[in-house]
């Protein structure tokens, strides 16, 4: 069930998927909201995986001042961010939902982990994830035919942009795809990614193709569903 499904349809519902994207520059060839379109597709197939559930409208916008330097970015400060997935967990708790998948599209948001830790200090062994995380991504790539790894294939490569021309074909310049080899990064997260691509992409996007992201998404779905299978208090 979604954001389309009339409230007594959630009456006796009880997990909740939560996708958190981001509005951020993808390179050349990829909107800006590829994060959020992700997070949301992968949130959509494992809804649909454990009927009945509730598929929550995508956040948009998270932790993103990496990209700052590039037109578009909109990002949360960390409190603004904790505040507002805290505030969402807590309205789906009252609605009487037990268990809060959360579903990550964005792989600068390192603070999603701790804001899931101190709400299940509040309230133990009801929020999950975030999801995928980096084992999901490796299997996933291997699953996918994709050699290299995700750390040099990081932002708006092949993985995400493979995965964007099996969810939205449309939405991908084919002939803006550049590729952008940069291994070593060290300042990333304190100079941001301006200085390290001009183009905004980390990673090899003419590799990428409309299989790969289904297979992609296929093996993401799948591993986070048997992640979450194997949770005694999930079940």
């Amino acid at each position: 069930m979604d954001s389309l499904s009339s409230w007594n349809e959630l009456t006796d519902v009880n997990v909740a998927f939560l996708p958190i994207g981001a509005t951020e520059q993808h390179g050349y060839h990829l909107p800006i909201s590829t994060d959020a379109l992700i997070a949301e597709a992968i949130a959509n197939e494992l809804s649909k995986r454990f009927e009945p559930s509730y598929c929550v409208p995508v956040l948009p916008y998270s932790a993103s001042f990496e990209h700052a330097d590039f037109p578009g970015c909109i990002s949360l400060r960390t409190h603004t961010l904790t505040v507002v997935v805290t505030d969402i967990v807590q309205s789906l708790k009252r609605s009487g939902i037990s268990h809060v998948v959360i579903i990550n599209g964005h792989g600068g948001n390192h603070l999603l982990r701790n804001i899931v830790q101190e709400l299940n200090a509040e309230d133990p062994r009801t929020v999950w994830g975030p999801f995928p995380n980096r084992r999901h991504w490796e299997e996933a790539y291997r699953a996918a035919g994709i050699r290299e790894t995700i750390s040099r294939d990081m932002h708006a490569g092949e993985g995400e942009t493979s995965l964007i021309m099996h969810l939205m074909p449309k939405a991908v310049k084919e002939d803006k795809r550049s590729d952008c080899d940069v291994p070593n990064r060290p300042l990333l997260e304190t100079v941001g990614m301006k200085p390290y691509t001009e183009s905004g992409t980390i990673g090899f996007p003419t590799r990428a193709t409309a299989e790969k992201g289904r297979l992609l998404l296929q093996s993401l779905t799948d591993q986070i569903a048997s992640t979450l299978e194997g949770i005694e208090q999930f079940k």
